[in-house]
């Protein structure tokens, strides 16, 4: 079997060994630093750790002084299984766009409540059913899969 090597889109278990000998065990998939989330066990290729280990396998001890740590040992690298890097960038570029979309709502809601004209009110409910109706609309054409034009073969929509 081939000894895997610590690259993009690997697994890899590491011990931290700290000055005074402590340990600590770390869990990791590398990925580029666009798609870096260390909370769900994404370590971007541009941090220190990963350009340390980067190349190495299973079984190195490596120097690593940062902070109180001295060393870095490879535990484990193996191919991973869980979705892709795209897809985690993906899934956080649609997370922003519904925050800064529902931040638009509060802003506008907000406004509909201070505002008062001579032609008439804004009405803060209304405004929040269009929202709410549009993000309904937006959650279906995601999930209903269209024919393919060429073939007739369904085909995944595109948001």
């Amino acid at each position: 079997m081939a000894e895997h090597r610590v690259a993009q889109n690997m697994r890899v278990e590491i011990e931290l060994v700290s000055k005074n000998k402590t340990r600590e065990k770390l869990e990791f998939v590398l990925v580029p630093d666009e798609a870096a989330d260390f909370d769900k066990g994404l370590l971007g290729l541009g941090t220190p750790l990963a350009q340390t280990i980067l190349g190495h396998a299973a079984g190195e001890m490596l120097d690593y002084k940062r902070g109180d740590i001295a060393q870095v040992r490879i535990l484990s690298v193996k191919p991973n299984v869980a979705p892709s890097a795209s897809d985690v960038a993906q899934e956080r570029e649609e997370t922003l766009r519904r925050a800064r979309d529902k931040a638009e709502l509060d802003s506008m809601v907000s406004f509909a409540l201070t505002f008062d004209s001579k032609w008439g009110d804004y009405d803060p409910e209304q405004i929040v059913k269009r929202y709410e109706e549009s993000e309904a609309q937006r959650s279906e054409k995601a999930e209903t899969p269209t024919k393919d034009a060429d073939s007739g073969d369904p085909k995944e929509r595109t948001p």
